[in-house]
């Protein structure tokens, strides 16, 4: 589906298709965006090895700390191009406890740690040359959709119509007396998250995140 089929899939589950529009174009537009990305962060649907701005940071010599794109959800592997072997995970507690001073050290790089700082991961040792990492992530979508006949959802085909379910949760929630409908809201949204699972608290991805945490298995020192 492209955004256009979208808008009236929705607008016609929601006996909304004859002017004037209880929901503008606009808001239709904001409601699909948002529904992607909501099912990007409860399924992790887009896993991303390829794309340079998400998935290439240069390494410049003697700065261990790299920043990672906003769109990043979780880092899965992580790669220098000069090293035939991926970084494996290490962790700041342990590093603090068993590598006095590691924060120093320079030299060779052969780890990363995912819990050294927000949106960030930290590279252990210093390096001594320019490099580039090599990222696998779970993300949010490139960008939004905004031209109805131009743009699709990102994810597969195959989840486009459940994303349905989620603008009209976002339509029947807003607090308009013409609109607001809270048994046709909670419906919509049992519907999504039966394709999508439940949103996972804040502080349980955050725990996946720094934990590094990868189908099951957390990396250790």
């Amino acid at each position: 589906m492209n955004l256009a089929q979208m808008i009236s899939a929705f607008r016609s589950e929601a006996d909304d298709a004859t002017e004037e529009y209880l929901w503008s174009e606009e808001e239709v537009i904001e409601f699909a965006n948002d529904a992607e990305r909501e099912a990007c962060r409860r399924a992790r649907l887009l896993r991303d090895s390829s794309t340079t701005a998400i998935c290439q940071i240069a390494v410049t010599i003697g700065n261990p700390l790299l920043t990672l794109d906003d769109r990043v959800l979780f880092v899965r592997r992580a790669k220098l191009t000069s090293r035939t072997r991926v970084l494996f995970p290490r962790f700041l507690a342990d590093m603090d406890e068993q590598v006095p001073g590691w924060e120093d050290q320079e030299g060779t790089v052969d780890s990363f740690l995912p819990d050294y700082e927000t949106g960030k991961i930290r590279l252990f040792r210093k390096p001594e040359a320019t490099d580039t990492v090599n990222l696998t992530v779970i993300r949010l979508p490139l960008a939004d959709m905004a031209d109805p006949e131009e743009d699709s959802p990102e994810i597969s085909p195959a989840y486009h119509r459940s994303l349905v379910y989620w603008m009209l949760y976002r339509a029947y929630s807003k607090h308009d007396s013409e609109t607001r409908n809270d048994k046709a809201a909670m419906e919509n949204l049992a519907m999504f998250e039966q394709e999508f699972g439940k949103r996972s608290p804040a502080y349980d991805e955050q725990w996946i995140r720094e934990q590094y945490i990868v189908d099951g298995y957390t990396g250790t020192t």
